[in-house]
């Protein structure tokens, strides 16, 4: 199955092959090389192919290789194309050769350069790729995204329409490294279309916790707090509390966008606001949000604040959790 080019891409191939210096970078490693992958087919001649690609993992290219490469003219071609992989293993001579190039590429040359920047990194090699080269990144998602983004990508990379419950679940089950959730998503591509339903989901794609923190956030937002403390230390085994509740504010801030505006005014709103990967749930944050009022929100949001300077100061994560719980469930029964 033929991947859809990346939006980003699209909108770059859309006005000719690609020429110069290009740097994709990112932690998603199989979709970062996805979309090199893709920009080679782009700008390579098929007919050519043999004498004017040279592809190259960087812990294996030496200094002599890679500039007499580069400074190669095309064969019976409008342009080379050389495809770099993984620079962050290249040896020190050969990235000076690298950054010259990419500061002033050929006309007729393609560069395609990958890397995964070690975290904290402020090496200027990444610095003057970034400033020399088209550059790309693949960026995690923020946790609350990752169903968003499953859900997104099993329609447009694997045709699968998977349900908003089977995105979560899948989530919860294989965490929020998006090469590993891609290659769960390919899995489950391959099968029979009536093999695909959640149960099947549920038997193929096994989840090691009890409860992921987004049937969690369920609870407390659908107002099920009795359910959310029997469930508290279970979600605590692979959650920590400062993450939770920040969860929970982002939550309920949705909850009171979607009681003041309304479903569509909801949907517009996460889509102008660059969190299109939370549209998924629009549905359900309408459907919880008609259990509150904007004075119990906001009361909540008041408790959310405490918990966070609790949970800051020290305080233990199942303590400040229980006591939200017991507080928001307290501001229920007194009918707030």
């Amino acid at each position: 199955m033929s991947a859809p080019l990346d939006p980003r891409l699209s909108r770059a191939l859309g006005q000719g092959a690609p020429t110069g210096a290009w740097f994709l970078h990112g932690d998603a490693i199989r979709l970062r090389d996805e979309a090199a992958q893709q920009l080679v087919e782009a700008a390579v001649d098929p007919a050519t192919r043999d004498f004017n690609y040279d592809q190259f993992r960087a812990e294996d290219v030496t200094e002599e290789q890679l500039a007499a490469t580069l400074a190669m003219p095309p064969m019976m071609a409008e342009r080379r194309v050389v495809y770099l992989r993984d620079v962050e293993r290249l040896r020190t001579k050969a990235r000076a050769v690298l950054q010259r190039v990419a500061a002033a590429p050929p006309a007729d040359l393609a560069l395609i350069v990958t890397a995964r920047i070690p975290k904290g990194s402020r090496a200027a090699f990444y610095r003057d790729l970034r400033k020399a080269c088209r550059t790309l990144e693949w960026r995690t998602p923020r946790e609350a995204e990752i169903p968003g983004w499953i859900h997104h990508r099993a329609r447009t990379r694997w045709k699968l329409d998977l349900s908003p419950p089977a995105a979560q679940w899948i989530a919860g089950a294989v965490g929020s490294d998006l090469s590993t959730l891609d290659a769960e998503l390919e899995k489950l591509a391959s099968l029979p279309a009536d093999r695909r339903t959640d149960a099947d989901i549920r038997d193929i794609v096994p989840r090691t916790h009890r409860i992921d923190r987004w049937r969690w956030l369920n609870l407390v937002a659908s107002r099920d707090y009795r359910g959310a403390l029997r469930e508290l230390e279970n979600v605590l085994t692979s959650e920590r509390g400062v993450g939770l509740v920040a969860g929970l504010v982002e939550h309920h801030l949705l909850l009171g966008l979607a009681l003041d505006v309304g479903l569509a005014g909801l949907r517009a709103a996460l889509s102008e606001t660059g969190r299109g990967y939370l549209s998924w749930k629009a549905n359900t944050y309408a459907k919880q949000a008609r259990a509150w009022t904007v004075h119990e929100l906001d009361h909540a949001l008041r408790a959310l604040h405490r918990a966070d300077r609790h949970l800051k100061s020290g305080r233990g994560d199942h303590a400040a959790l229980a006591e939200l719980l017991l507080e928001l469930g307290q501001a229920k029964g007194a009918g707030r």
